[in-house]
């Protein structure tokens, strides 16, 4: 008996970077049909590890199923980016205020760098590169923690954060290096030993980020 053919998870895994990316820099509209034959045939990949990618976007946000309609991007509506707004200024202020308590000398200095790395972003307007590097900060800053969970929740939520940062860039280009004060003053309020400070600067930079992406996909008619 032979055995069973399995999928690589490589394979599932490079489908759903490649449409996730696709989905969250708006290539891939809100509410549109996801048409797998005609993904499929552009990919090159058969519709089984295709499938099993959108499952992996289902999870993380990207993607939803209907009933007799199959699959499309996930709507964005009100009520969600009001609820994911709640969450991430939750979980990001009691990460920067466990930073506060463990990060080392040489965490701040990699976020430091980091930021470094956003002014750059931010002076070219490159959104792509700038989204990325917002990654591994907040990547860094949860690791600082020294709690093990906070950075695989990180991961877990980015594609749907990564998602509405985009919509919020390009919203508001030219504000990006305003949007670049808010990381420089979260690492001054960490050297002036001031957390509830550095939190509550998180919490205004979220806040703000998914007002953009209210007002943005209200302009559009993206929002249910």
């Amino acid at each position: 008996m032979s055995s069973e053919f399995k999928i690589p998870k490589g394979m599932v895994q490079q489908i759903a970077e490649h449409l996730g990316s696709r989905i969250i820099h708006m290539e891939m509209k809100p509410g549109e049909r996801i048409f797998e034959v005609k993904i499929a045939t552009e990919m090159g990949v058969s519709r089984p590890p295709l499938r099993e990618a959108l499952r992996v976007l289902e999870t993380s946000g990207l993607v939803e199923y209907t009933p007799r309609h199959g699959a499309k991007v996930s709507e964005i509506s009100e009520e969600t980016i009001l609820a994911t707004a709640e969450v991430l200024k939750e979980f990001f202020s009691f990460a920067t205020l466990k930073g506060f308590q463990n990060a080392t000398l040489e965490d701040y200095e990699a976020l430091k760098t980091v930021t470094q790395f956003l002014k750059k972003y931010a002076e070219t307007e490159d959104i792509s590169g700038y989204l990325n590097a917002t990654k591994q900060f907040a990547s860094i800053a949860c690791r600082a923690t020294k709690n093990i969970l906070l950075e695989r929740i990180v991961l877990f939520l980015w594609p749907l954060t990564g998602r509405y940062q985009y919509i919020s860039r390009i919203s508001d280009k030219n504000g990006l290096k305003d949007n670049v004060k808010y990381f420089e003053r979260t690492l001054d309020y960490y050297q002036e030993g001031n957390p509830e400070m550095a939190a509550k600067t998180m919490a205004d930079l979220i806040e703000n980020e998914l007002k953009n992406v209210i007002k943005y996909t209200r302009e559009k008619s993206y929002i249910k």
